[in-house]
């Protein structure tokens, strides 16, 4: 038997203080990553059309939309930092949400009775707590500012919409974030 280092020798499984759940989908040509191998085949799709790196960002982003709409989501916001390698440079963006076009202070004192002068909180379960949703709109702008330019807005989206149209096998850890059976039996 051939003898190896003590470091090699080892019955325990190793313990990682970070497991990801991050599936691997390999290339050739590029990489992507995500929590969902559908939604990183989507960024690969827009890399081989002559997409960049915020090209693909974008498609990730809704192809997890369609695949986990549980864990990211299109109503929500988005924020991105982007280094330009010809630059040198980080960009950043902010796709966050803004508040409704009506919304003034004073209307909301008025609304949850506080009056002027007198400190408050906005309650987490009113609707002066919810912001309009800015993704969307992050999403463009990440693919006009950042994007290659060789790829169209409609193109960067087509394999989530793909997803959306033809379906998808839901994934082992989606099933279980809904609750779904694990034995195979039909739900519903």
């Amino acid at each position: 038997m051939p003898l190896r280092p003590s470091s090699v020798q080892t019955t325990e499984e190793p313990t990682f203080a970070f497991p990801s759940r991050r599936s691997v989908v390999h290339s050739t040509k590029g990489i992507v990553s995500s929590t969902q191998p559908l939604a990183t085949q989507c960024g690969l799709e827009v890399l081989r059309k002559g997409g960049n790196a915020a090209d693909a960002a974008v498609a990730v982003a809704a192809g997890l939309n369609m695949t986990e709409p549980g864990m990211t989501g299109i109503g929500g916001d988005m924020f991105c930092l982007f280094y330009h390698a010809k630059t040198k440079k980080v960009h950043s963006l902010n796709g966050s949400g803004r508040s409704g076009s009506q919304w003034t202070v004073e209307g909301v004192r008025k609304d949850l009775g506080i009056k002027e002068g007198e400190k408050g909180k906005i309650p987490m379960d009113s609707v002066h707590a919810v912001t309009v949703p800015g993704a969307a709109a992050g999403w463009v702008d990440v693919v006009e500012k950042f994007g290659s330019g060789r790829v169209s807005m409609e193109e960067v989206l087509a394999p989530a919409v793909r997803l959306g149209e033809e379906g998808f096998p839901v994934s082992e850890w989606m099933a279980y974030y809904v609750g779904w059976p694990s034995d195979g039996t039909a739900c519903g």
